[in-house]
C-alpha cells in the first residue's frame, strides 16, 4: 500500500505540511497517510538523548498522551473529510525521540515518502519538526519532501533539478522515480548547473560528454538545461527558483550534489530557511 509518513507537532507549519501531504497524496495515488506524534520529553527537544533515558513522570505522560491523541483524532477526522474514500488515514504515537520514532516507523510501515514542514528566517512557528528537518532529511532512507511554512499546494508542472556535472549518473534516481510514479512522465524538468568557473561558455570534451549524458538520462522527460555562474551554489539555486515558474525543487544524491550539501548544517539551513518552494529529496 503506497504510504506517506507525516511527523506532526500541532504547529501552523506542521498543519500546513499535513494539508500539502493530502493534496500530494491525491495527485500521486497514495493509499495511506500516517500521522506521527512523538511524546518524548520536551526538555530534550534540542538534544539527542541517550538510548537509556526513561521517562519518570508517568502522570505527565498519561496527560500528554491523552491530549495528543485527542488532537490526532481531530486531525484524522478532518483529513478523512478531505481525502479520497480509498485513502486510509492512520495515527501513530511514539515515546521515542523524533528521529528514532521516524526510523522505527519506516522499518515497520515501509512508507515511500516522509513529508515535513519547515519554518524560515522571517517566520517561526516554534515547530519541533521544522527544527529537526535537516536531520530528518539526512537520516531518512526514503524520499523526503520538505514543505515551507505557508506554501500552498500547487500541482507540479515544472520542477527545478540542480545537477552537478560530476555526478550526472545521480539522475538514475529520477528515472527510477518515474517508473514508480507514472504521473512524472509529463512533468517538465528545468535542469540547473551552477558553474562559477563558467565552463559552459567554453565547454571542453569532458563537459560536452557530461551534458550529452544528462540528455540521455532525461530522454523520457521534457527538459531544458540552464546554467548559472553564481559563486554560491545555494544562492544560484534559490535565485533561479524565484525567477522561474517551478513548483518543486528536486534534490539528487551524490558526493558533489545538492543533497550532499544537505549534510552540512550551515548550507542546508540556508536552503530550507530561504527556499519558498517544496524540496523533494530522492534517495
Amino acid at each position: 500500500m503506497k504510504t506517506m509518513l507525516v511527523p506532526v507537532d500541532f504547529t501552523a507549519t506542521s498543519d500546513n505540511a499535513v494539508s500539502y501531504a493530502v493534496e500530494w497524496g491525491k495527485a500521486y495515488d497514495y493509499k495511506r497517510i500516517i500521522l506521527l506524534k512523538t511524546l518524548y520529553d520536551s526538555m530534550f527537544d534540542s538534544l539527542i538523548p541517550s538510548v537509556d533515558y526513561v521517562r519518570v513522570n508517568q502522570d505527565y505522560l498519561v496527560k500528554e498522551r491523552e491530549e495528543a491523541m485527542q488532537k490526532l483524532r481531530t486531525m484524522c477526522r478532518e483529513l478523512i473529510a478531505k481525502v479520497e474514500p480509498d485513502i486510509k488515514v492512520s495515527l501513530a504515537v511514539s515515546e521515542l525521540p523524533l528521529l528514532r520514532s521516524i526510523l522505527e516507523m519506516i522499518e515497520d510501515e515501509k512508507p515511500e515518502l516522509i513529508v515535513a514542514g519547515s519554518d524560515n528566517y522571517s517566520y517561526s512557528s516554534d515547530s519541533f519538526v521544522a527544527g529537526n528537518v535537516i536531520e530528518i532529511a539526512k537520516t531518512s532512507p526514503v524520499r523526503t519532501l520538505i514543505v515551507p511554512a505557508h506554501y500552498q499546494y500547487r500541482p507540479v508542472q515544472q520542477a527545478l533539478v540542480p545537477v552537478d556535472f560530476n555526478t550526472v549518473n545521480s539522475l538514475n534516481k529520477l528515472r527510477r522515480y518515474q517508473t514508480t510514479t507514472p504521473q512524472w512522465r509529463e512533468k517538465k524538468l528545468l535542469v540547473l548547473n551552477v558553474d562559477p568557473k563558467e565552463r559552459y561558455l567554453h565547454p571542453d570534451e569532458e563537459f560536452k560528454n557530461a551534458e550529452n549524458a544528462l540528455h540521455q538520462y532525461l530522454q523520457n522527460f521534457p527538459h531544458e538545461v540552464y546554467y548559472s555562474n553564481d559563486k554560491n551554489i545555494i544562492n544560484g539555486i534559490i535565485d533561479f527558483s524565484r525567477t522561474h515558474d517551478t513548483q518543486l525543487i528536486v534534490a539528487l544524491p551524490g558526493k558533489h550534489s545538492f543533497l550532499y550539501s544537505l549534510t552540512h548544517k550551515s548550507i542546508s539551513e540556508a536552503l530550507y530557511r530561504n527556499a519558498k518552494k517544496p524540496v523533494l529529496i530522492l534517495k
